[in-house]
């Protein structure tokens, strides 16, 4: 696998792959968790975003979130890019 097809990694809060629980949930190989095609066109990813979009379907998360989660600004943000 070519190191510039991962998209996304697990990453611990001081920034560094993350290889073990809780920052790496599924003990994925150098905390990869997103891949994508030569052409970028195609990613795919675990955790799936569209399960945890609102907040309601984490199992904690700050107040101040209100109703949408973290993921929701990457459709939002897909939306915006396709116009």
């Amino acid at each position: 696998m070519n190191s510039a097809h991962v998209a996304l990694r697990y990453v611990d809060n001081r920034g560094n792959i993350a290889t073990t629980y809780p920052e790496n949930p599924n003990g994925s190989p150098l905390g990869i968790t997103g891949l994508t095609t030569e052409d970028g066109r195609f990613t795919i990813m675990m955790p799936h975003p569209e399960r945890i979009f609102r907040t309601v379907q984490h199992s904690w998360h700050p107040k101040g979130w209100g109703e949408n989660g973290p993921w929701m600004r990457m459709f939002r943000n897909a939306r915006k890019w396709l116009g």
